[in-house]
């Protein structure tokens, strides 16, 4: 899960939660006070009304741009966890499953693709073995362990 709103970054480990829907909320808790310090500058400079763009991506993968303007943010601290909560009137969004899925395979394709692979395509002659670069190879490895058990 992700989420960049109001040029506010917000990685996972900081999201408690998000609803899309005509209003985009997204709440985040934060326990390390550096942290927070950064949040609480970002959200000190929004103003409602505000034009932001957004994207979310969700824990299934699915992506979510578009753009809105800010109805409400609040921030608030709670005995050492520092919490937020942004909420976007969505004007325009665009979901952006459509790039994931595959186009369809066609069915031509896989025929041909499985009659390559039919038994009687293979053959099962016993390959045969240049016995000349056999010993060549076996003269070439006497040599190099020779040299070695004399150094």
């Amino acid at each position: 899960m992700y989420a960049k709103l109001c040029n506010i970054e917000i990685l996972p480990t900081y999201i408690k939660e998000v609803t899309a829907g005509d209003v985009l909320t997204v709440q985040g808790l934060v326990t390390n006070p550096l942290d927070w310090q950064y949040f609480y500058d970002k959200i000190e400079s929004l103003r409602k009304g505000e034009k932001t763009n957004f994207t979310v991506v969700t824990v299934e993968g699915d992506r979510l741009e578009g753009r809105g303007n800010i109805v409400e943010f609040e921030k608030w601290s709670n005995h050492g966890q520092y919490s937020f909560k942004i909420k976007v009137e969505v004007k325009h969004q665009k979901s952006l499953t459509e790039r994931r899925t595959r186009s369809p395979v066609k069915k031509s394709a896989i025929k041909e693709k499985t009659s390559v692979l039919a038994p009687q395509a293979i053959s099962m002659e016993a390959p045969t073995i240049d016995t000349k670069g056999v010993t060549a190879f076996e003269e070439l490895l006497k040599n190099s362990l020779s040299m070695d058990m004399t150094t």
